[in-house]
């Protein structure tokens, strides 16, 4: 969800799983930190390696969300930067949450904020915001969703960071199930913590891992463990893919956690002109057996997998 100095494509904001930092997760708040995942705008970000994936993730099973992903990208330069970051407005022909798909057609305009704050050479402040807007009449009972992400990044060596964050959720699914399942506010509060890794044999791969805890509202656990690559084809032109899975832990009502998705995208990133990009995406989601247990347990098909998601993005960087 954050940008770099050299003025390379945006994220896919993470500070989810996903997802789009190239957008991440609070202590729940967002262990879902936005990596989200598209191309990195850092000179640093292109030594990465895959064979550590599978492992880190899974051991680590440090991971929530996102697609989503949201810890900022590292600085392209060696100096600190008071303020970096990207805005973004866009498109998606379906809402996710947490790589599951609303049953019914929910078309999505997102509006995201990602900013990123050097402290010194080893911490940085990092927040986001985002407005998932419903341009219609959404299939199920949704309301728009806002998300406040707040937090810290630190860098561990020379290719590992880590991010932990507060955040606040309003509406969208989680809001949904709040009400309707336990009976609370559409409100929900999480605390979230992501682990990124980038691959030294595999230059331009990554490996991430985040856990993230709801306390309010909803309480439990969420897992996002993915890995992808993020590389530059021409001068204005960025490539990125992520795949990755999404688990749950007494987070929805019995039967209804364990495996919750498995998700696939590809983003590419064009510069238009300066720091503007445009930024189309398709992504591919599997329901999981947890996601199943979801519908028999909300007692008619709250989400459908085996969905394609597509959409589109203007982003500016900073």
């Amino acid at each position: 969800m954050f940008s770099v100095r050299r003025r390379n494509p945006p994220h896919e904001s993470c500070f989810q799983c996903g997802g789009e930092i190239r957008r991440t997760f609070l202590f729940v708040a967002s262990m879902d930190v936005l990596i989200q995942n598209e191309p990195h705008r850092s000179s640093l970000s292109m030594n990465y390696s895959l064979p550590f994936a599978a492992g880190a993730a899974l051991a680590l099973t440090f991971s929530v969300s996102l697609a989503e992903s949201r810890i900022p990208d590292h600085p392209a330069d060696p100096l600190l930067r008071p303020a970096s970051g990207s805005l973004k407005a866009g498109y998606s022909t379906h809402y996710e949450f947490r790589g599951l798909i609303p049953a019914g057609c929910n078309q999505t305009a997102p509006v995201s904020l990602d900013w990123r704050s050097d402290l010194n050479e080893h911490y940085s402040f990092i927040l986001a915001l985002k407005e998932e807007l419903f341009p219609g009449r959404p299939a199920i009972d949704l309301d728009d969703e806002t998300v406040v992400d707040l937090g810290f990044q630190r860098k561990l060596g020379k290719d590992a960071y880590a991010a932990f964050s507060l955040r606040a959720n309003d509406g969208g699914l989680a809001g949904l199930a709040s009400e309707r399942l336990f009976g609370n506010s559409s409100t929900t509060y999480e605390a979230a913590l992501v682990l990124r890794r980038d691959l030294d044999f595999l230059p331009g791969f990554y490996v991430q891992g985040s856990c993230a805890y709801s306390f309010y509202g909803i309480t439990g656990w969420w897992f996002d463990m993915c890995t992808g690559s993020d590389s530059r084809l021409t001068e204005n032109l960025y490539m990125g893919f992520k795949f990755g899975a999404v688990l749950s832990s007494s987070y929805w009502p019995s039967g209804g956690n364990g495996w919750q998705a498995l998700y696939f995208r590809v983003t590419a990133s064009y510069r238009l002109f300066g720091d503007v990009f445009v930024e189309p995406f398709a992504g591919l989601h599997w329901l999981g057996r947890g996601g199943h247990g979801l519908n028999r347990t909300y007692g008619e098909t709250l989400v459908k997998g085996n969905r394609w998601v597509t959409g589109v993005s203007l982003v500016y960087s900073f």
